[in-house]
Protein backbone atom coordinates (compact mmCIF):
# COMPACT_ATOMS: atom_id res chain seq x y z
CA UNK A 1 0.00 0.00 0.00
CA UNK A 2 1.11 3.12 -0.96
CA UNK A 3 1.60 5.94 1.57
CA UNK A 4 0.52 9.73 2.03
CA UNK A 5 4.36 10.82 1.26
CA UNK A 6 3.92 8.30 -2.00
CA UNK A 7 0.94 10.58 -3.35
CA UNK A 8 2.28 13.81 -2.43
CA UNK A 9 5.83 13.00 -4.38
CA UNK A 10 4.16 11.52 -7.65
CA UNK A 11 2.05 14.93 -7.10
CA UNK A 12 5.19 16.98 -7.49
CA UNK A 13 6.40 15.07 -10.46
CA UNK A 14 3.53 14.91 -12.90
CA UNK A 15 2.23 18.38 -12.00
CA UNK A 16 6.13 19.79 -13.14
CA UNK A 17 6.27 17.83 -15.59
CA UNK A 18 3.16 19.02 -16.95
CA UNK A 19 3.83 22.07 -16.17
CA UNK A 20 7.50 21.73 -17.61
CA UNK A 21 5.27 20.77 -20.75
CA UNK A 22 3.27 23.99 -21.18
CA UNK A 23 6.37 26.57 -20.50
CA UNK A 24 7.87 24.50 -23.07
CA UNK A 25 5.21 24.67 -25.69
CA UNK A 26 5.19 28.73 -25.00
CA UNK A 27 8.64 29.18 -25.54
CA UNK A 28 8.52 27.06 -28.78
CA UNK A 29 5.58 29.33 -29.60
CA UNK A 30 7.10 32.28 -29.20
CA UNK A 31 10.55 31.52 -30.37
CA UNK A 32 9.63 29.98 -33.52
CA UNK A 33 6.44 32.57 -34.20
CA UNK A 34 3.50 29.47 -34.69
CA UNK A 35 1.03 28.32 -32.75
CA UNK A 36 1.90 24.97 -32.64
CA UNK A 37 5.33 24.38 -32.34
CA UNK A 38 4.34 20.73 -30.83
CA UNK A 39 1.17 18.66 -31.44
CA UNK A 40 -1.27 21.37 -30.33
CA UNK A 41 -2.96 18.22 -27.53
CA UNK A 42 -0.06 17.75 -26.17
CA UNK A 43 -0.63 20.04 -23.00
CA UNK A 44 -3.91 18.69 -22.46
CA UNK A 45 -2.66 15.01 -22.97
CA UNK A 46 -0.10 15.69 -20.28
CA UNK A 47 -2.91 17.50 -17.80
CA UNK A 48 -5.28 14.32 -17.95
CA UNK A 49 -2.19 11.91 -17.68
CA UNK A 50 -1.42 14.07 -14.49
CA UNK A 51 -4.65 14.17 -13.35
CA UNK A 52 -5.16 9.95 -13.67
CA UNK A 53 -1.38 8.88 -12.16
CA UNK A 54 -2.38 11.29 -9.14
CA UNK A 55 -5.95 9.51 -8.82
CA UNK A 56 -4.00 6.65 -9.47
CA UNK A 57 -1.50 6.84 -6.77
CA UNK A 58 -4.26 8.21 -4.20
CA UNK A 59 -7.04 5.05 -4.80
CA UNK A 60 -3.79 2.79 -4.82
CA UNK A 61 -2.96 4.28 -1.28
CA UNK A 62 -6.17 4.10 0.33
CA UNK A 63 -8.37 7.04 1.84
CA UNK A 64 -6.77 7.70 4.85
CA UNK A 65 -3.70 8.37 2.96
CA UNK A 66 -5.31 10.52 0.57
CA UNK A 67 -6.53 12.53 2.80
CA UNK A 68 -3.25 13.42 4.40
CA UNK A 69 -1.77 13.99 1.49
CA UNK A 70 -4.19 16.64 0.54
CA UNK A 71 -3.66 18.41 3.75
CA UNK A 72 -3.83 21.72 4.79
CA UNK A 73 -0.25 22.23 3.50
CA UNK A 74 -1.86 21.18 0.32
CA UNK A 75 -4.93 23.35 0.43
CA UNK A 76 -2.42 26.55 0.84
CA UNK A 77 0.20 25.80 -1.74
CA UNK A 78 -3.01 25.06 -4.08
CA UNK A 79 -4.88 28.41 -3.43
CA UNK A 80 -1.20 30.08 -3.62
CA UNK A 81 -0.54 28.98 -6.51
CA UNK A 82 -4.08 29.32 -8.17
CA UNK A 83 -3.76 33.24 -7.16
CA UNK A 84 -0.18 33.17 -9.06
CA UNK A 85 -1.65 31.55 -11.95
CA UNK A 86 -4.49 33.98 -12.02
CA UNK A 87 -2.33 37.22 -11.73
CA UNK A 88 0.95 35.75 -14.09
CA UNK A 89 -2.22 35.18 -16.40
CA UNK A 90 -3.97 38.63 -16.03
CA UNK A 91 0.00 40.21 -16.66
CA UNK A 92 0.04 38.58 -19.94
CA UNK A 93 -2.45 40.57 -21.35
CA UNK A 94 -0.96 43.96 -21.35
CA UNK A 95 2.19 42.91 -22.09
CA UNK A 96 0.97 40.88 -25.29
CA UNK A 97 -1.06 43.88 -26.29
CA UNK A 98 2.00 45.48 -26.57
CA UNK A 99 3.73 42.81 -28.47
CA UNK A 100 0.35 42.75 -31.02
CA UNK A 101 0.62 46.26 -31.35
CA UNK A 102 3.94 46.44 -32.10
CA UNK A 103 3.82 43.18 -34.42
CA UNK A 104 6.47 41.66 -32.36
CA UNK A 105 4.08 38.47 -32.23
CA UNK A 106 0.98 37.35 -34.13
CA UNK A 107 -2.87 36.48 -32.51
CA UNK A 108 -2.34 32.63 -32.59
CA UNK A 109 1.14 32.52 -31.41
CA UNK A 110 -0.23 34.95 -28.47
CA UNK A 111 -3.27 33.03 -27.51
CA UNK A 112 -1.29 29.58 -27.64
CA UNK A 113 1.20 31.13 -25.37
CA UNK A 114 -0.65 32.60 -22.76
CA UNK A 115 -2.97 29.76 -22.60
CA UNK A 116 0.26 27.52 -22.01
CA UNK A 117 2.21 29.99 -19.37
CA UNK A 118 -1.05 30.60 -17.31
CA UNK A 119 -1.22 26.87 -16.89
CA UNK A 120 2.47 26.60 -16.36
CA UNK A 121 2.86 29.48 -13.82
CA UNK A 122 0.03 27.25 -11.44
CA UNK A 123 1.43 24.42 -11.81
CA UNK A 124 5.31 25.28 -11.27
CA UNK A 125 4.21 27.19 -8.80
CA UNK A 126 2.50 24.66 -7.12
CA UNK A 127 5.51 22.40 -7.32
CA UNK A 128 7.90 25.17 -6.00
CA UNK A 129 5.55 26.17 -3.15
CA UNK A 130 5.35 22.57 -2.21
CA UNK A 131 8.61 22.12 -1.71
CA UNK A 132 9.53 24.63 -0.62
CA UNK A 133 7.16 23.78 2.74
CA UNK A 134 8.78 20.75 2.08
CA UNK A 135 12.53 22.19 2.81
CA UNK A 136 11.06 23.64 6.29
CA UNK A 137 9.13 20.42 7.45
Amino acid sequence: MASSEFISATRIVVLGLTGAVCLLYAVLALAQGRPDPLPFWLPGVCGLASALVITAAARSAGRCQARQAMDEGYVVDNRRAQQLGFWVGLMLYPLFAVALAQGWVGYPVAYAAMGTLTAAAYLLGFVALDLRGRAWS
